[in-house]
């Protein structure tokens, strides 16, 4: 997994990143021009649109309502705006870009993109990525989803 040599390993995550540029990932929303970071998920999602590298079916659940979302990218954004593949509409607490879940080398990560009010990851504030687990309750604003992976 050797990325070209104009690369060089975030000293925060470890993922790849352009030399003398900030992690896409690390960044907070504040400090990274939005445009720029809509540009990188959605060439991304072109890349990755048809799910073969998830393993099984992988939902996430809306508890208030039982809405069962299936996941079919190796990321997938949560929050208030259409564009996003989990979408809390109603939750005006949820930011419109909240968190995303990405899927690499083997595991699921959430991570939240600088949202005002936060994310919690089974009760817990979601401060830089962290991985998860299928079972695990995830919090965007005032709506709670859980997070099940199931074998294919």
């Amino acid at each position: 997994m050797s990325e070209s040599s104009n690369s060089e390993p975030c000293p925060s995550c470890g993922r790849p990143k352009p030399e003398g540029q900030r992690c896409v990932y690390c960044a907070t929303v504040t400090d990274l021009d939005m445009k720029s970071l809509q540009t990188d998920y959605l060439k991304s999602e072109s890349d990755k649109s048809d799910g073969t590298n998830l393993p099984g079916s992988v939902n996430v659940f809306v508890q208030k309502t039982g809405q069962k979302i299936p996941l079919k990218n190796s990321k997938v954004k949560i929050g208030r705006d259409p564009s996003n593949q989990v979408v809390v509409a109603d939750d005006t607490f949820a930011s419109r870009h909240h968190a995303w879940i990405t899927f690499e080398e083997g595991m699921f990560w959430i991570e939240d993109l600088g949202s005002t009010n936060g994310t919690l990851l089974n009760g817990h504030p979601v401060v830089k990525r962290q991985i998860l687990s299928s079972g695990d309750k995830i919090r965007v604003g005032h709506t709670e989803l859980s997070f099940e992976v199931g074998k294919s």
